[in-house]
C-alpha cells in the first residue's frame, strides 16, 4: 500500500512511457503498471543500491518486461521524448531544479510530475523563469508533513503578481488542505525570523524579507 503522498502522484500519470527519476525501491513504477496508468516505465536512480532493490521488487511482481531500470544521474538516463511523463519526487526543490536545468531540452519534451520536499519557492521561480507552466498543483498530508505535487508542461506562464505567491500560489487558496500548507509555511517563516533575530551577525535584508512574508500571509487569511 502506497503512502498518501505517492498515491497523489499517481493521480496525475496517464502515460505510454513514464520515467521515475530517483525511483528508490520502484514502488511508483510497479503501481503505474499494475493500475494501467503506464504501458512502460523507466525506473532510474543515481545509486546502485536502490537499483538493486528496485530490480528485486520488479522481479517479485513479475514486471521485468514492463519496467526497465537505469543507473545514472537525473535526466541523463533518458533520450529527449523517450518518456511522455517524467516523475521526480521525494527530493529537494533545488535538486529538482538542478536536474531539470541540466537536461532542459529533455524536460521540455515531457509532462513533469514534481513533488519537492522543500524549496518550493525556488522551484516555482525557476519554472516560471524558464517558460515552464504549472498546469495543476495539489496538496497532500501525511501526519504532520505537508507536500506539494506539481504538474508541469513547457509553455510560458504568466508570472505571479507578488513574491508571496511563489510560496503560496493563489490557485491553492480554495484547496481543502490549504490550511495545513499555510500553517506549515507560517511556522517555517517564524522559525527563520527567530533564528535570525538571535544571530550574533543578523542578515538584516533576509530578516526584513521574511518579516514581510509573514505580514503578507496575514492578508491571505
Amino acid at each position: 500500500m502506497l503512502t498518501p503522498r505517492l498515491e497523489c502522484i499517481l493521480k496525475y500519470v496517464n502515460a505510454e512511457t513514464a520515467a521515475d527519476i530517483g525511483t528508490d525501491h520502484a514502488y511508483i513504477p510497479i503501481e503505474l503498471i499494475k493500475r494501467g496508468l503506464a504501458k512502460k516505465v523507466i525506473a532510474a536512480d543515481v545509486r546502485q543500491g536502490p537499483i538493486d532493490i528496485a530490480n528485486a521488487n520488479i522481479e517479485k511482481n513479475g514486471l521485468c518486461s514492463k519496467i526497465e531500470t537505469r543507473l545514472g544521474s537525473g535526466l541523463s538516463v533518458l533520450k529527449k521524448g523517450e518518456a511522455d511523463t517524467i516523475i521526480i519526487a521525494g527530493m529537494g526543490g533545488e535538486l529538482i531544479r538542478d536536474i531539470l536545468s541540466s537536461d532542459i531540452e529533455t524536460a521540455k519534451a515531457s509532462i513533469l510530475v514534481l513533488q519537492p520536499m522543500n524549496s518550493q519557492y525556488e522551484l516555482r521561480k525557476w519554472l516560471h523563469d524558464n517558460d515552464f507552466s504549472i498546469v495543476s498543483e495539489d496538496i497532500e498530508c501525511e501526519e504532520h508533513h505537508v507536500y506539494n505535487i506539481m504538474v508541469v508542461k513547457y509553455g510560458k506562464q504568466t508570472k505571479f503578481e507578488t513574491d508571496i505567491e511563489y510560496h503560496l500560489p493563489k490557485y491553492l487558496y480554495e484547496h481543502e488542505k490549504f490550511g495545513a500548507l499555510y500553517d506549515k509555511k507560517k511556522r517555517e517563516f517564524e522559525k527563520i525570523v527567530t533564528g535570525l533575530e538571535r544571530s550574533n551577525n543578523v542578515d538584516e535584508q533576509k530578516l526584513k524579507y521574511y518579516k514581510k512574508c509573514i505580514e503578507s500571509m496575514r492578508r491571505i487569511k
